[in-house]
C-alpha cells in the first residue's frame, strides 16, 4: 500500500470516528432531552397587569425566585388589554411545552366567560391548571371622618337610605364580591364603578362616596396617612398586614368571606410531569420568609394548591359567578 492510500484511509478513518463520536453526541443529547430535564432554556410568564402594579410586582418576585431555583431566565411578559383575554388567548396559543405560563386572575376564568358573547378559547379545555398562588382579601374603608365607625353601621344606615359604595368596574372581581356580599347581607347600595384606585380613593376622601371597596396594596397610601380607616375585611381570619380590621365574619356574617385568587396556569396539553415540577418548585417558594413578608407587603395571602385543587376551584366558583353575572345582567364587550 502506498503511502498516499494509507494517508486516504487515515483520513477516512478520522472522519468516521469524528462522525461516530457526533452521532454518540447527538444521541446523548436527544437522550436527555428525552429524560424530562426541565427547563432547559428561558421561561415566560404572561401576565394581563400593566407594569408596576401588585399583581405584576408579585409575579416578578415570583419569577426571580423561580429563575435562581431553575438556573434559568424566567421572563414576565406584560399583556394588558380585554379584561384578561389578550393574555389568556396568549397562553392558549402558546406550544403546550411548559415553557409559556400565565399569571391568571380567577376573574378570567370564573366570571369572563359568562359575560361576553364569545371567547377566543375555552377557559376550562384550553387551559392547564398549575397552582394557585395567592389570594387577595379586600377591605371596606371610609374617610377618616365618616360617621360609619364600622361594618354594622354602614349595614343599619344602607337598610334605611340610599349609600354610595365605589370600587372597579362592573364585572370585575371587586364588584362580584361587593354583591355577593350584599346578598348575603341583605342591603343595596349604589355601586359607582371606576378604573382607577386614585379616582375612587379621591371621591371618597371628597364626599362623592360613603364607602369604597379596595385591595389593601391600593389602599396602603392612605391608610398609612390616616385619610381613610378601613372597617371591615373579607378574608376568614384576620389579616397579618391588618391585624386590627375586622372580618366580615366577626362583624355579622359568621362563616363568610371572600379571596379572589391568583394562579399560574398553560396551555392544555402540557406534559404532567413538568406541571408537577413547576407546582412543587412554586410551593416551596411560597413558604420562604421573604416571599411570604413581600406577599404580606402586597395585601396577598400565599395558597399553593395541587393543579387538581386549582381546576376543583375554579369549577366550584364558576358554578357560583355564572348565575350571578346572569342575575346582574352583566355583558362586557
Amino acid at each position: 500500500m502506498n503511502v498516499q492510500s494509507q494517508r486516504v484511509r487515515a483520513a477516512l478513518f478520522v472522519a468516521a470516528l469524528s462522525m461516530f463520536s457526533l452521532g454518540v453526541c447527538t444521541l446523548s443529547a436527544a437522550q436527555a432531552q428525552s429524560s424530562g430535564v426541565y427547563p432547559d432554556k428561558p421561561v415566560k410568564i404572561i401576565v394581563a397587569n400593566p407594569p408596576g402594579g401588585p399583581i405584576d410586582v408579585i409575579l416578578r418576585v415570583l419569577a426571580t425566585r423561580l429563575s435562581a431555583v431553575w438556573a434559568q431566565p424566567v421572563i414576565v411578559e406584560n399583556r394588558p388589554g380585554g379584561a384578561g383575554i389578550v393574555s389568556t388567548t396568549a397562553i392558549v396559543k402558546a406550544a403546550p411545552d411548559a415553557y409559556t405560563l400565565g399569571m391568571v386572575a380567577a376573574s378570567s376564568v370564573t366570571i369572563m366567560p359568562f359575560a361576553v358573547d364569545s371567547l377566543p378559547y375555552d377557559p376550562v379545555k384550553d387551559l392547564q391548571p398549575v397552582s394557585l398562588v395567592a389570594r387577595t382579601p379586600f377591605i371596606f374603608i371610609v374617610r377618616q371622618d365618616s360617621p360609619l365607625k364600622t361594618w354594622q353601621d354602614f349595614v343599619e344606615q344602607a337598610k334605611t337610605r340610599d349609600l354610595t359604595i365605589g370600587s372597579y368596574a362592573i364585572g370585575s372581581a371587586f364588584h362580584l364580591v361587593w354583591e355577593q356580599t350584599a346578598r348575603r347581607v341583605g342591603i343595596k347600595a349604589v355601586y359607582a364603578p371606576a378604573n382607577a384606585a386614585g379616582k375612587t380613593q379621591g371621591d371618597l376622601v371628597g364626599g362623592q362616596l360613603d364607602i369604597v371597596l379596595e385591595a389593601p396594596s391600593s389602599a396602603r397610601a392612605m391608610l398609612d396617612g390616616g385619610r381613610v380607616r378601613a372597617i371591615a375585611i373579607t378574608s376568614p381570619e384576620r389579616f397579618a398586614g391588618l391585624p386590627n380590621t375586622p372580618t366580615l365574619a366577626e362583624s355579622g356574617l359568621p362563616g363568610y368571606s371572600s379571596l379572589p385568587w391568583l394562579g399560574l396556569m398553560g396551555p392544555a396539553g402540557m406534559p404532567s410531569e413538568r406541571v408537577a415540577l413547576i407546582q412543587k418548585t412554586v410551593a416551596q417558594i411560597l413558604q420562604e420568609p421573604a416571599m411570604l413578608k413581600q406577599l404580606e407587603t402586597m395585601g396577598m395571602m400565599p395558597v399553593a394548591s395541587t393543579p387538581q385543587e386549582m381546576a376543583d376551584t375554579i369549577k366550584n366558583e364558576r358554578l357560583v359567578m355564572q348565575p350571578l353575572v346572569k342575575e346582574l345582567g352583566i355583558r362586557l364587550q
